[in-house]
């Protein structure tokens, strides 16, 4: 066989592995790849229009009046039987897609744009805003599709058009205070207004879609108290972090809680179980580290069960934008005070073991012993 003059030799392709995917990711060298479908998401999207036709038939209420309470009601009595992980969701809203486009096709009705809960319990999506007025048509627009029973909206010290355009666009409980009160105070207030069963809390800066809260509202339906929002895949190496991010995970590895890493219910969203702002009290929640502490404390079910990537989205201001600024000083301190509240409650070295110092040792003021 004669060779070719000049021509290379082809190496075969390797597909490369995960690991070396987020390097070069990390290095802007491979572009971010749109969400997979699962190849399943065809045939959950029939088994829900199919399971809303016969709901459909054998309901006769459902297309008289407002039956979306009722329809989300049957939904969640099918969802009782089924376990959703994190990479189950999208064929969790393909199903209810169709649950919902079974139904109106049964009855004749235009198709509802709405996303189902997958709970019968009350729900109540609460939000805290200042000087938002160019994210909240986006956010309501979001909210509006879900079915809820409460919408609750702090309006904390705006000057802007907040409190207006919350209110033209949605039927929420709005509570005004023309003065800030502070940072997440709004958080605290909420939830005492709030009569509902499972609480989700966001923030009125941070755009979302409806669908990514329903794995924090079933996380709780199923048991976890306190459903955090699980970040630490957006965040970089820990020599890289900011001072923020490691006191976080010094809190919940102080508290025996290392699988938390920097998890915590100072980001948003996250999801709340009545019993649980029952046991942490309303004064501790304006205090979102402290409300942390007293969670794992009481010993509540405190899991992170979902990702939403709220660092990109977090909006740059003057106050938070730099390294040592007042929104990260503040946060730290918030840290501290929920340390110290850990060593009241608990011992003042906390998890951390003291197996060398005979203290037994200590008698007639020879302590240096």
């Amino acid at each position: 066989m004669i060779k070719q003059a000049g021509r290379k030799r082809l190496r075969p392709r390797v597909k490369p592995s995960n690991k070396l995917k987020r390097r070069l990711k990390k290095r802007g060298k491979l572009r971010a790849s749109a969400p997979r479908i699962p190849r399943d998401a065809g045939r959950m999207a029939r088994w829900g229009r199919e399971a809303g036709q016969r709901d459909a038939a054998s309901n006769p209420l459902i297309g008289q009046g407002d039956s979306i309470k009722l329809i989300n009601r049957l939904w969640a009595a099918r969802m009782r039987t089924r376990t959703w992980s994190p990479m189950a969701w999208p064929r969790y809203h393909a199903a209810a897609k169709g649950y919902l486009q079974g139904i109106c096709q049964k009855n004749g009705l235009p198709y509802l744009n709405r996303v189902l809960m997958p709970t019968d319990k009350s729900v109540a999506v609460i939000m805290t805003v200042m000087n938002e007025e160019d994210t909240i048509p986006i956010l309501m627009m979001e909210l509006n599709r879900l079915v809820i029973d409460e919408l609750i909206i702090v309006v904390n010290g705006s000057k802007d058009q907040s409190f207006t355009k919350a209110r033209e666009l949605s039927k929420a409980t709005i509570l005004y205070y023309p003065e800030p009160l502070g940072h997440d105070v709004g958080r605290s207030i909420g939830a005492k207004v709030a009569k509902s069963d499972i609480l989700v809390f966001i923030d009125g800066d941070i755009p979302l879609q409806a669908e990514q809260l329903i794995p924090f509202v079933y996380a709780v339906e199923k048991g976890m108290d306190v459903a955090l929002n699980n970040v630490n895949s957006f965040l970089p190496i820990f020599s890289k972090r900011d001072a923020v991010s490691h006191v976080k995970e010094f809190l919940n590895r102080s508290l025996r809680r290392p699988d938390l890493k920097t998890n915590s219910l100072t980001t948003v969203p996250h999801a709340l179980s009545r019993r649980a702002v029952d046991r942490i009290g309303y004064d501790h929640l304006a205090v979102p580290p402290k409300a942390h502490a007293r969670a794992i404390l009481e010993e509540l079910r405190v899991g992170a069960p979902f990702s939403v990537n709220v660092i990109a989205a977090n909006r740059r201001r003057a106050h938070n934008a730099s390294t040592n600024n007042p929104v990260a000083e503040m946060i730290i301190g918030d840290h501290v005070e929920a340390l110290s509240l850990s060593m009241s409650l608990k011992t003042k070295r906390l998890s951390f073991p003291d197996p060398y110092r005979m203290r037994s040792r200590l008698q007639g003021g020879r302590g240096n012993e």
